[in-house]
């Protein structure tokens, strides 16, 4: 048991750190809320800080695999603290789409459990798709933020989801590489912070050739402004970061990379991907803004130009770079709902740098760091005008 604690004890500073934090920055709300929202902020910081240790899941597996249908304690006490939360505050879970919620979170630890798999195979890529996909289009009346229809604290719907997605994979499917593991890592740290500097020296340099007005000076300095900026970085890193990593470096990359390792066909699925992409790339452009059409075409070359490069030289396992440059490219054409060409085009440069820092670390925590900076960068940079 002392172990375990010792194992633990990031989690444990980390979780009591934000939920501190928490009660600090919202003190002004009544009592009722702070006590309850709380609560809900000491689980499931407690649960996204923990749930990825390895002896925690040495300890769930005997425990589970006695009993199989024991495996979906963990979905159906998620879904009902949600629903409860939901509840509490006056607001029905059960109301159009919303009430398919609670299947879409019970079915990935279903069909693992129904097909269960060795090597990874393309139908691990589809289940991330049918969990990621219906979660961005399911909403609910109100909001589910901690505190309630507040904002800086993530919500009580996107862990669930960041929980209970790397629940199924991880302790259920046994997917290898997630990599969703707090630790205190300097050279970690580095990498997240280098990979960070130089995406936004990439924004500078394209700003200077192509004249974006980038030249807003910063805002003064103030108390409320840190703040304000600490609230601004914690809602980012918990409500979108943290959500997106897990997603697109812990489960699409890593699967991807593995499944082409597996194959031995690097090439194959280079130009497959590049191919498909491009076109993509193209198709994107030209919807967002004709006369730009080529932009985010001229960045899916780079980025796979990059990856063919990174393969031939064999510096990791081969797929590894083929991986990095399809998710990457993928995350920037999903932000297509920015509106703009050049966001879409960034955006894929940047999941280069989220993917990069992933794969260098190995953790989904500092890629989502690198992340949350970048997000950050809009507002300490003026880089939102580039939207």
């Amino acid at each position: 048991m002392e172990s375990i604690f010792k194992e633990l004890k990031y989690s444990i500073i980390f979780t009591l750190f934000i939920v501190f934090a928490y009660f600090i920055l919202n003190r002004e709300i009544n009592n009722g809320e702070l006590i309850l929202s709380g609560f809900y902020a000491l689980i499931f910081f407690g649960l996204t800080f923990s749930m990825g240790n390895p002896q925690l899941i040495h300890l769930f597996e005997p425990f589970a695999e006695k009993k199989k249908e024991r495996f979906l304690i963990i979905p159906l006490i998620l879904i009902f603290l949600f629903y409860l939360f939901l509840l509490i505050h006056g607001k029905s879970p059960f109301k159009g789409s919303s009430a398919l919620h609670g299947f879409l979170y019970v079915f990935p630890t279903l069909y693992f459990l129904a097909f269960p798999k060795k090597e990874v195979g393309w139908s691990d890529l589809l289940i991330v798709f049918l969990v990621l996909i219906p979660s961005t289009i399911i909403h609910f009346d109100g909001n589910s933020s901690l505190p309630f229809e507040g904002s800086g604290f993530g919500s009580v719907q996107k862990f669930v989801l960041l929980i209970g997605a790397f629940y199924s994979f991880q302790y259920v499917r046994k997917l290898k590489g997630i990599g969703f593991v707090l630790t205190g890592n300097v050279s970690f740290f580095k990498t997240a912070i280098i990979s960070w500097l130089l995406f936004v020296g990439f924004i500078y340099f394209i700003g200077f050739i192509y004249d974006f007005n980038l030249s807003q000076p910063f805002a003064p300095l103030s108390i409320s402004l840190i703040i304000l900026a600490i609230q601004e970085l914690i809602r980012i890193y918990f409500g979108t970061a943290l959500v997106e990593e897990l997603f697109f470096r812990g489960l699409i990359q890593n699967i991807l990379s593995q499944k082409i390792e597996l194959d031995q066909a690097w090439k194959k699925h280079w130009m497959i991907g590049f191919g498909l992409f491009l076109v993509m790339s193209l198709l994107t452009g030209y919807a967002l803004e004709p006369k730009l059409f080529w932009f985010p075409a001229v960045i899916c070359t780079g980025l796979f130009s990059a990856a063919y490069y990174f393969e031939n030289r064999k510096i990791a396992p081969l797929g590894t770079y083929t991986a990095l440059a399809i998710t990457s490219i993928f995350f920037g054409l999903v932000h297509f709902h920015a509106g703009s060409i050049l966001f879409v085009g960034l955006a894929s440069v940047a999941g280069w740098a989220y993917g990069y820092t992933y794969l260098k670390t190995k953790n989904v925590f500092y890629a989502a760091l690198v992340h949350c900076l970048v997000n950050a960068s809009e507002f300490l940079f003026a880089l939102d005008n580039l939207k």
